[in-house]
């Protein structure tokens, strides 16, 4: 045997040592990956039939806190493990995993919906429409969209209708602004009653009364040149029967803020402006309160 044929045995031979040392640790590796899955599965088998299997001490003391998910365990399950319910037309329909859920999870749990979510929840079914409907879930959205300066709000009937009610106001503040931006006075003359007791005030301005005076003086004002861009800060809503006020800091055109009031009356279902009140905020010290009068 030749030099080089011996060095190409011995290069064959390392080459076949070192394919066989490579599928030996895939061999390795593919049984260390089937042990760990065959563990994994072993535990979430366990898992699973410790959490199906409540006794019946468990039961009871969860009777004692939730006679709510007590009724619920009490359920026969269907098929598949779900609990069942009642559809439109009489029929067991299996239960949804929320649906499952602790009354007081699922009610903490809906409070991170807005509003519009909530009331599409509450037409799924009735067992969702009755937790959407909760009183507490709509406490937590009200405290949530309006949060300022509301602690010591009690409604007089659910908060569900009172925010629906403060929603309604802060719309119709939001069209005011609306329609200034837009300088529509058709719009302007729709967001105001037609009463001779409503009051506006402009920044620096006199005292302006009755319905027809005010649109006077907002068609002088859709006359000029100069655009309105507004940018509001710190709006707060507060509804009382049938009288609503917003108080709101004004920006206009980027300019000095402006402090504003803005009341609104309800009638025959609808809200309507009736006082405004504008000035600029004062800087600290600006103003010698022994030198007035």
């Amino acid at each position: 045997m030749t030099g080089t044929q011996a060095n190409y045995v011995f290069t064959s031979e390392c080459y076949y040592f070192i394919h066989l040392k490579e599928y030996l640790l895939l061999a390795v590796a593919i049984f260390v990956s089937f042990v760990f899955v065959v563990w994994l599965a072993n535990l979430l088998l366990r898992a699973n039939q410790r959490l199906s299997s409540i006794s019946r001490r468990e039961k009871k003391q969860l009777s004692l806190h939730h006679p709510n998910t007590a009724a619920l365990l009490s359920t026969s399950a269907t098929t598949n493990g779900s609990l069942p319910h009642k559809d439109e037309k009489g029929n067991d329909q299996p239960a949804s995993m929320m649906e499952q859920l602790v009354p007081e999870i699922m009610q903490h749990t809906l409070s991170y919906l807005d509003y519009r979510s909530l009331c599409n929840m509450s037409m799924t079914c009735s067992v969702l429409r009755r937790v959407a409907n909760d009183d507490s879930v709509w406490k937590a959205v009200f405290h949530k969209d309006f949060t300022a300066e509301q602690d010591a709000v009690v409604p007089p009937n659910e908060w569900k209708a009172h925010y629906s009610v403060t929603k309604a106001v802060a719309d119709v503040n939001m069209s005011f602004y609306k329609k200034f931006k837009a300088k529509s006075l058709r719009g302007m003359s729709s967001i105001w009653l037609q009463a001779d007791y409503v009051k506006c005030i402009h920044p620096g301005g006199e005292l302006l009364s009755g319905y027809d005076m005010v649109m006077e003086n907002w068609k002088v004002v859709f006359n000029w040149i100069q655009h309105f861009d507004f940018s509001l800060d710190e709006v707060r809503v507060r509804v009382r029967g049938d009288v609503a006020w917003v108080t709101v800091k004004e920006f206009v055109n980027a300019s000095v803020p402006l402090l504003s009031t803005n009341c609104f009356e309800l009638h025959n279902g609808e809200w309507f402006m009736v006082h405004r009140h504008s000035s600029p905020q004062m800087e600290p010290g600006g103003v010698d309160f022994g030198q007035i009068g």
